[in-house]
Order: C-alpha cells, then structure tokens, then sequence
C-alpha cells in the first residue's frame, strides 16, 4: 500500500487464468532406421539448402532454380565469348550447346 496526497493506491497482481489442456501430451515419436543409424556412426543432421542464393551479377538474392534463377541470369548476361584461335573455327556457342547435351547424356 502506497500512501499519496489525495488517496491510498493498492496495487494488486495481475489476473492469471490457467486452463487445463484439452488433450494429452503428444508421445515422443520413434526414430527412423536412418535416424538411429546416424546417431551410431556420429553422422551430423542433414542441413536444408536455400532455395535463395546470391548473385554477384545483379547484387540481389535470387532463386536457386526457377524463373529468374542464377543459372538463367548468367545465360543472360553471356552473349558476348571469346572466339579462340585453338577452336579451329567452330562456334563458341554451338560448342557449348554440345558439352551441354553431352553433360545431359551422362
């Protein structure tokens, strides 16, 4: 209790109203053959990728894979390749259309 001029102020606690749960504590769920596996070799926990990553190119955030993806951007911004004398006149690009394909094809 606090005494001031006019009148005494008393302080109370403030309300607390507890509820019991309406249904039981969620059991612990078992662990998977990998789950117990790792833990026997000591493997870490698997860490989830981005799916936004940065690009140098634009300074900005932008997606993994997808519309306005990184790999798409640097297409983009690659139209200029330098013709090799050690290439014996075949087209950069066609080149690199082909190491693709090829890639692909492994």
């Amino acid at each position: 209790m606090e005494y001031t001029k006019p009148m005494f102020n008393v302080y109370l606690p403030g309300s607390k109203v507890v509820l019991p749960r309406e249904k039981p504590i969620p059991k612990e769920k078992p662990k998977s053959r990998w789950e117990k596996f790792r833990e026997e070799k000591g493997l870490p926990a698997r860490q989830k990728r981005s799916r936004m990553i940065f690009d140098p190119i634009t300074n900005d955030w932008v997606p993994r894979y997808g519309t306005g993806s990184k790999k798409k951007i640097e297409e983009e911004h690659n139209w200029l390749m330098e013709d090799k004398a050690s290439n014996g006149g075949v087209d950069p690009f066609t080149k690199k259309k082909q190491e693709k394909s090829m890639e692909l094809a492994k």
